[in-house]
């Protein structure tokens, strides 16, 4: 393309023959007349070269020039200047001027000036572009003589080598030598590139911090005109992060077979035809082969029995397609032709994203066959072993619950006793009455015979009526005869009394089969627990009984009348420990709902701790001193409730104080147990 010239003269001949001349040289002009408007079209136009007046209105050439060094335009610029304006042309030199020339301006000298300073701005502009090349170059680049001493370096191996670019000019590259690299290893390298040619390897240097990198180098000589060597040229990449990563890989390979080693299993790895690269030492030592006869080549094929090659040849393909499979079981094949059970598992080796073969591992499970079979043997057997143990719990359960009701019998025995001697005694003293009452009546009676029989002889019976009558009231015989019909009915009261008594401690003894279900009414098994229990709480606590009319239910009364048993002595003996004078209160409640009937009993004791409560109900566990309770009331009632009749047994401690159990038993069970 043309060059452009801007022409800046305020004599409008001397600017119209200027602008001749350009463009008879073949060059565009642009034109202007002072220096305003040359600073304006040097602002809004393209101009690869200035021709500039040193004198000129407004501002002058110097100006102008000092208005280019500011704004860092690098524009050539050609000084006209008269003979009188020397010093100026001088001075417009030092400040960046290219040339002068002194007016008038011939065509001859005009155009060799013009072409060397355009020549010169494309020399500067390749200088730049490849001063800012090798700046910016991301590898390293050193320019030395023949000799080795450094004539240039980049900001990167700068940055790289930590020294900086004037402490690097005119030294010799020894400046980095590691010392790592043999004498010999540089006497090779010189007498490579002294003969003309590239050298390339690694080279290992030290920083100036004395920390080593490693660099791969190309040094290439540069020739003159003449075909000498004037100059070498190193260009070098930094690999230390490369060889420190290949010093890891090595490391992680190195670990990887250490570890293989190690393990107690076979590993192995094969390509993608199933050729076997590797095998650990148990790997070896399990099949017989040996390292020559994987060198010589061995399909991993060959390592299964040929029943199970088809097979194992597909698990090898799905692998390696990524399609998932299930079949790890396998019979082996020795080198010696012995067979052995294994599972064998694999991997997939990827590289890039792609499989480049299989990693497995291999498991003999000959020990495991031999447990298996034994497993097997002991288990025809432990099914019944594990039935008759069951039968033998629940045996020892029943046993339990048993001792647990007896041991509560045993306990109530005394009161029991005393329950009924009161109505015993009583019936006694009646009796005693009634004795002495039937002598009496009888001598009343042989005194009416003998008045009847004197009567019958018609004698004189006015002195024996008279004696009838003195009896009578000796005995006081009307209210011997109104007494008579009120101590009966207390007897038969007291009769009543011992029959209920009886009656509830035969309907709390008697024993139903441990899974035999019958219809039972749960508010009378209350009330012959209460009868049974009365001693417990008659002298510690009053019982209020809030009984709704509650359906049948089928149950095992033996055992829901224990947990009625435990749970009011548990109420008795905790008001009992509080130690006060007043009577405490235990409220028992029955109720039902569509599927549930509910027994509750509260007592206004002194509560249940949160610890306690989640304790309450474990085996052997009690709050009370020793000998004063075995731990098991609340557990079996539990068991009972909830594992026997499919119910409920919850317990709650107000903050207020107290305690209430509840039970909850579900009314649609069958008589076998079932849910309806």
């Amino acid at each position: 393309m043309k060059a452009t010239i801007l022409v800046a003269d305020d004599s409008p001949f001397i600017c119209h023959m200027t602008t001749m001349i350009v463009r008879n040289l073949g060059y565009q002009a642009i034109t202007v007349s002072d220096g305003n408007a040359c600073i304006d079209a040097i602002n809004s136009k393209h101009a690869d070269l200035l021709l500039l007046d040193i004198n000129m209105p407004n501002k002058d050439g110097i100006e102008v020039l000092a208005y280019l060094r500011n704004h860092a335009i690098t524009m050539p610029t050609i000084i006209f200047s008269g003979s009188s304006d020397l010093e100026k042309a001088v001075e417009a030199l030092k400040m960046g001027a290219y040339d002068y020339l002194l007016k008038p301006v011939t065509p001859g000298r005009l155009e060799v000036t013009i072409k060397n300073a355009l020549k010169e701005r494309d020399l500067r502009e390749q200088v730049r572009v490849f001063s800012a090349a090798m700046a910016q170059n991301p590898l390293s680049v050193l320019i030395t003589d023949t000799q080795g001493h450094v004539e240039y370096s980049n900001p990167v191996f700068s940055r790289l080598s930590g020294f900086d670019e004037k402490e690097l000019l005119g030294k010799k590259l020894n400046l980095i030598s590691s010392g790592e690299h043999p004498p010999g290893f540089y006497r090779e390298l010189w007498k490579t590139i002294k003969s003309g040619r590239v050298w390339e390897g690694e080279l290992v240097n030290r920083k100036k911090s004395g920390e080593l990198f490693y660099e791969y180098t190309t040094i290439s000589p540069i020739t003159d005109q003449m075909g000498n060597i004037s100059h070498y040229l190193a260009i070098k990449q930094d690999i230390s992060l490369c060889k420190k990563q290949q010093e890891a890989l090595a490391e992680s390979d190195r670990r990887f077979q250490e570890l293989a080693e190690l393990l107690p299993q076979p590993i192995f790895e094969c390509d993608t035809k199933g050729m076997i690269t590797y095998n650990n030492r148990l790997g070896y030592e399990l099949f017989g082969y040996t390292k020559e006869d994987i060198g010589q080549g061995l399909s991993s094929i060959m390592l299964f029995v040929p029943e199970d090659r088809a097979r194992a040849l597909q698990s090898l393909e799905k692998r390696l397609k990524g399609i998932p499979y299930v079949s790890h079981e396998y019979t082996g094949l020795k080198k010696d032709g012995s067979k052995f059970p294994m599972l064998v598992y694999t991997a997939s080796i990827e590289r890039d994203g792609k499989p480049v073969g299989i990693r497995g591992i291999v498991l003999d499970i000959t020990e495991r066959r031999v447990i298996e079979q034994n497993l097997r043997q002991l288990n025809q057997t432990l099914e019944q072993r594990i039935e008759n143990r069951t039968r033998e719990l629940e045996t020892t359960h029943q046993q339990m619950i048993l001792q647990e009701k007896l041991a509560s019998i045993g306990q109530l025995s005394a009161g029991l006793a005393h329950e009924l001697n009161n109505p015993i005694n009583f019936l006694r003293l009646n009796f005693s009455t009634l004795e002495e009452d039937v002598k009496d009546l009888q001598t009343l009676l042989e005194s009416y015979r003998g008045f009847i029989m004197k009567l019958e002889d018609g004698a004189d019976v006015q002195d024996e009526l008279v004696n009838v009558r003195s009896r009578e009231k000796e005995m006081s015989i009307d209210d011997l005869l109104e007494d008579l019909p009120d101590i009966f009915s207390e007897s038969t009261n007291g009769f009543d009394r011992i029959r209920n008594i009886i009656e509830s401690m035969r309907n709390f003894s008697y024993r139903h089969a441990e899974k035999e279900l019958v219809l039972f009414d749960i508010n009378k098994g209350v009330r012959d627990t209460l009868v049974i229990a009365r001693n417990e709480y008659r002298y510690v606590a009053d019982v209020e009984e809030h009984f709704q009319e509650v359906p049948l239910l089928y149950c095992n009364p033996e055992q829901i009348n224990q947990v009625f048993l435990n749970l009011i002595v548990n109420s008795a003996h905790a008001i009992a420990s509080m130690q006060q004078d007043e009577k405490g209160r235990i409220v028992i409640r029955t109720w039902s709902d569509r599927d549930h009937v509910f027994f509750s009993i509260e007592d206004n004791g002194p509560g249940i701790s949160p610890e306690v409560v989640r304790r309450v109900f474990e085996p052997f566990f009690t709050t009370k001193k020793p000998g004063h309770g075995t731990g098991l009331g609340l557990s079996i009632s539990y068991d009972i409730v909830v594992h026997k009749h499919n119910g409920q047994l919850d317990v709650y401690s107000p903050s207020t104080g107290g305690t209430v159990f509840t039970v909850s038993l579900p009314r649609n069970r069958s008589i076998n147990g079932e849910s309806n």
